[in-house]
């Protein structure tokens, strides 16, 4: 009786472990360098890396450097979660903006760059394509 219990729980653990490793290697994906667009601004050419994904607890945090394409980029910590199946990766810029991005594919990431203003979030369409698997 207490070996079925035992081989219960390990299977249950491993289960997990499994499931855990899927999760690990999901939200690795977004560690790299990307470039792309946002919509209506006047420099609109953007870079995101991410430099690292680890999980501290139950968040996944990311370390990342973001700006305008060919500037000096500001680094920032996101947060990665498992949304619809997908790595979703947020960030904020300041206490007025943020980027919001989806893995739609192993080499893009779409969202917003929401702009709080007078209490609501308006968007600008981003797209971004990986140009790099390492920062």
């Amino acid at each position: 009786m207490r070996l079925g219990a035992y081989a219960s729980a390990l299977a249950v653990a491993l289960l997990a472990l499994g499931v855990a490793h899927a999760q690990d290697e999901s939200v690795q994906k977004v560690v790299g360098t990307w470039t792309g667009k946002i919509e209506l601004l006047d420099e609109p050419e953007r870079t995101l890396v991410v430099k690292s994904v680890t999980r501290a607890g139950s968040i996944w945090i990311a370390n990342v450097e973001f700006g305008p394409t060919g500037k000096k980029l500001d680094a920032f910590e996101g947060r990665v979660e498992q949304l619809h199946g997908a790595p979703n990766l947020t960030f904020y810029l300041s206490t007025t903006r943020k980027v919001e991005l989806a893995l739609v594919s192993q080499t893009e990431l779409r969202g917003l760059l929401k702009i709080n203003a007078e209490g609501s979030w308006a968007g600008r369409k981003m797209r971004l394509t990986k140009t790099g698997d390492r920062p």
